[in-house]
């Protein structure tokens, strides 16, 4: 396998960020704004594959186990959803083919696409185009996140600066603060200071939950112990899931 280029779409985040920007247009408008955003993108990072990825918006695994998951958040508006095959068409009119998998989000799908691809070969490259902060633990030399409306590429010293931890604390850092967007508490009394302030001291949460002689906010993440264990797999991006596809169909051929 020669060298792979793979530019991954969160779908939805495009989307409803294009559809929000346009409350009074026809849905047809927001089908083509959004098909000539994706072709800009793909002018702007030419790419040997390129998926465009879908939540299935069903109960996801994270609902199951945390059924306040997203609570509060306002639901995907109805002529989105309404209109899912058309979007996919518009963008198979570029070339570009669209996935879904069931009980999934996007962001499972796409970090299980981009780990696949950076294993394969240490000169292969991943561009995840998303505002999402969520992809951010997936960082590194090969994989960049790219802010598509700001024309912003999220780097590690975007999130030392914003979160004051390194990508590989962001997830122990979201357990402890919580993730509101996601509605996701944490740890009770446990702010994104103290957070902060707890893996700049002790590195990550596993040292924190075994420490001896606890006291403070230590003590507090430690008798929080199964619900901190359970906010850190929900921050946590699954990178195993069956996608039932091949990369050949990702293969991406400039239109004429």
């Amino acid at each position: 396998m020669g060298f792979t280029r793979l530019l991954l779409v969160d779908a939805f985040n495009l989307i409803r960020r294009i559809y929000e920007a346009m409350p009074s247009s026809d849905i047809e408008d927001v089908i083509l704004s959004c098909k000539q955003s994706l072709a800009r993108a793909l002018r702007q990072h030419p790419a040997t594959h390129v998926c465009v990825v879908f939540d299935s918006h069903d109960t996801s695994w994270r609902h199951l186990i945390y059924p306040d998951y997203k609570g509060g958040r306002k639901p995907t508006p109805q002529p989105l959803l309404d209109n899912i095959d058309r979007f996919e068409l518009a963008f198979a009119e570029l070339g570009v083919r669209s996935l879904t998998v069931s009980a999934f989000e996007a962001d499972d799908l796409i970090a299980t696409l981009a780990k696949g691809i950076v294993d394969n070969a240490v000169s292969n490259e991943v561009i995840i185009l998303s505002t999402d902060k969520g992809f951010l633990p997936l960082l590194s030399n090969q994989l960049k996140v790219y802010n598509h409306f700001d024309g912003l590429e999220l780097t590690r010293e975007h999130v030392l600066d914003k979160y004051g931890v390194s990508i590989d604390q962001l997830t122990d850092y979201w357990a402890m603060a919580g993730d509101a967007s996601n509605h996701i508490k944490g740890v009770s009394k446990i702010g994104k200071k103290t957070a902060t302030t707890l893996l700049q001291n002790y590195q990550d949460l596993d040292t924190i939950l075994n420490l001896a002689d606890a006291e403070g906010a230590v003590l507090k993440v430690q008798e929080a112990g199964e619900h901190v264990a359970l906010c850190k797999l929900l921050v946590t991006l699954k990178t195993d899931v069956a996608l039932g596809i091949n990369l050949k169909e990702l293969r991406y051929f400039k239109q004429s």
